[in-house]
């Protein structure tokens, strides 16, 4: 789906958060109520894609890393230091963490989701302000295959079994395919 249909807002302090449901009260609440304490404790940045009646989406997005501590046990590690030339090597590499998506129920089903990971790979590539080379995600377990099919890996094996999944997407991966 084209995001260009749709206003997109960073999440400010005074703005009034328009009419949301995605389905998931987790995801409803945060854009409700922590999205503004999240930007007012410096801990997320919101953004939202909107049209006059409703938020149609939205994502979060902080800071993160990946630590060696993390997935140096398995083969990962080796495989992302094997990507990355440079003399000295990192204990971590810097990331951009997706903290939420969610997309309202009347635009579900339509690939928006898709188009806003999109739209967030294109971002941390072209606006990389400060070095940025992967994005990482919580994901829960019924949001795996939609991550997955967008790109994003496992790190570990280790959340198996756990509510929620840490996923990678290494943004090196497009580098081809976009003018820098």
């Amino acid at each position: 789906m084209d995001l260009s249909g749709f206003t997109y807002v960073r999440l400010s302090p005074e703005k009034e958060i328009l009419s949301f449901d995605c389905g998931d009260t987790d995801l409803n609440e945060f854009i409700v109520v922590d999205a503004q304490n999240y930007l007012q404790e410096l801990l997320a940045v919101t953004y939202l894609f909107e049209n006059d009646n409703d938020v149609v989406a939205f994502f979060s997005v902080l800071n993160d890393k990946i630590l060696y501590e993390q997935v140096g046990r398995n083969n990962l590690w080796n495989k992302i230091r094997k990507n990355i030339p440079h003399k000295k090597h990192f204990k971590s590499y810097p990331a951009v963490k997706l903290g939420r998506l969610a997309v309202n129920k009347p635009y579900q089903k339509q690939h928006l989701g898709t188009s806003i990971l999109d739209y967030i790979k294109v971002f941390f590539i072209d606006r990389n302000k400060t070095g940025c080379r992967f994005i990482t995600v919580d994901a829960y377990r019924e949001s795996l295959a939609f991550y997955e099919k967008n790109g994003f890996k496992y790190m570990t094996e280790d959340d198996k079994n756990s509510d929620t999944r840490l996923m990678y997407y290494d943004l090196a991966s497009l580098k081809g395919l976009l003018k820098i």
